[in-house]
């Protein structure tokens, strides 16, 4: 039994087959001593209705003892593997559940839809310039795109981008925690 030291009750990372992850959190949730959380987003808009997405695309959280469930979890529908390091799951430690938990209790963390302005300065986050740093220089709320100046070669270069591949440092409400 010394080999399964590493194999004990606790919180482990699932990952889901390609946008299934609500339908194997729900299949793990009917199974008797298996507790499935999937964290979602959704932001905040008072004018359209934005879809809730998963907080972790393609994964989500499940507490369970592998010596008991691995093959019931590794199995159900929708779940394509438990992540493992050298063939053993890996815990999710504690207190990183219960931190996002307490940010979103009912499992939806609501980001708060910020309007952003003319000058913010922003990150793209991928795509072709990620890691680049420039300034906001127009907003196109109709296609969720914005205009950023970035420096490119040594000359200033405006640049059409979909918001959603840039960050906005300052409007970060996990950097705020």
């Amino acid at each position: 039994m010394d080999e399964y030291k590493d194999w004990s009750m606790g919180w482990y990372c699932v990952r889901s087959k390609p946008r299934m992850e609500t339908t194997a959190a729900a299949s793990l949730a009917a199974v008797p001593e298996i507790e499935a959380y999937l964290p979602r987003t959704q932001r905040q808009n008072s004018h359209i209705r934005q879809p809730i997405k998963p907080l972790f695309p393609g994964y989500f959280f499940a507490r369970f003892d592998p010596v008991k469930h691995i093959r019931n979890v590794q199995f159900a529908l929708g779940v394509a593997y438990v992540v493992r390091r050298n063939e053993i799951p890996v815990h999710v430690p504690s207190r990183a559940m219960i931190e996002l938990r307490l940010l979103s209790p009912d499992g939806i963390l609501e980001i708060p839809d910020q309007p952003h302005k003319i000058g913010d300065e922003v990150k793209v986050i991928s795509g072709l310039f990620q890691g680049d740093c420039g300034k906001v220089t127009q907003l196109i709320p109709s296609r969720e795109r914005i205009k950023v100046l970035f420096e490119i070669l040594g000359r200033a270069t405006e640049i059409e981008i979909d918001e959603n591949k840039v960050e906005f440092p300052g409007n970060n409400p996990i950097s705020a925690v």
